[in-house]
């Protein structure tokens, strides 16, 4: 990867772009904390789908089944009704009891606290064996859940602000990304910081760079971006 900045200024850059942002958009939340099997879930099944779509599927399973032993268990049909709203459907409703089966499989029974006591990169790639789980995911799951542990969740607006910023290279994968960034991420920040700076990322991807025509016009990181 052709790096635009050695590792002491790209921490440095990080540590610009945050406050920045903090300063545009102030602190993101306060938001729910679900337990880790429930953010599993609402991970899988909210890739490439509008976040109210996504909700609202997650809404539909609550609606639809007892507990999430009932979904792992439940007919294959009445799984992809219930998320017929989100991009992908029938192949998240496959992934989605593959996955609560295999964590059964694994630990017994289906429950994620356990990885609260793991170091982060063995429980990211612990999950990530899961049918359907990619870094985004893995990440969420430990970040978003009542875990609150210090990952990193990338998604694609932020991927987008990162290959923009030159931080990443153009078509770095999320999980490239993150190993890229992490190191250079300040070492105090704790999960709730890690949260902060991944939603005031994702807030500029959705207010100014935008994937076909960016608003450059505005953008509080403007005079950072080689692009604009």
């Amino acid at each position: 990867m052709q790096l635009l900045l050695p590792l002491d200024g790209e921490a440095a850059l990080i540590a610009e772009i945050h406050g920045r942002l903090l300063a545009r958009f102030g602190r993101p939340g306060p938001f729910r904390h679900l337990d880790p099997v429930s953010q599993l879930v609402m991970g899988i099944i909210g890739g490439r789908t509008l976040g109210a779509d996504s909700l609202r599927a997650f809404k539909a399973l609550l609606a639809g089944f007892a507990s999430w032993e009932a979904l792992r268990d439940g007919p294959a049909p009445a799984v992809e009704a219930a998320i017929r709203p989100v991009t992908y459907g029938p192949a998240k409703a496959r992934h989605l009891q593959r996955a609560l089966r295999q964590v059964t499989a694994l630990r017994g029974r289906l429950d994620l606290d356990f990885l609260g006591d793991w170091p982060v990169a063995p429980a990211l790639a612990w999950l990530e064996r899961l049918p359907g789980v990619g870094r985004k995911v893995s990440a969420a799951t430990l970040n978003f859940s009542r875990l609150r542990r210090p990952a990193l969740v990338i998604d694609t607006h932020h991927l987008r602000v990162l290959a923009r910023l030159r931080l990443v290279g153009p078509r770095a994968s999320i999980a490239q990304a993150y190993d890229h960034i992490v190191p250079r991420l300040p070492e105090a920040w704790d999960a709730a910081e890690l949260d902060d700076h991944h939603q005031l990322l994702k807030k500029l991807g959705q207010a100014h760079c935008h994937a076909w025509q960016p608003s450059c016009d505005g953008c509080p990181l403007r005079d950072l971006c080689p692009g604009a």
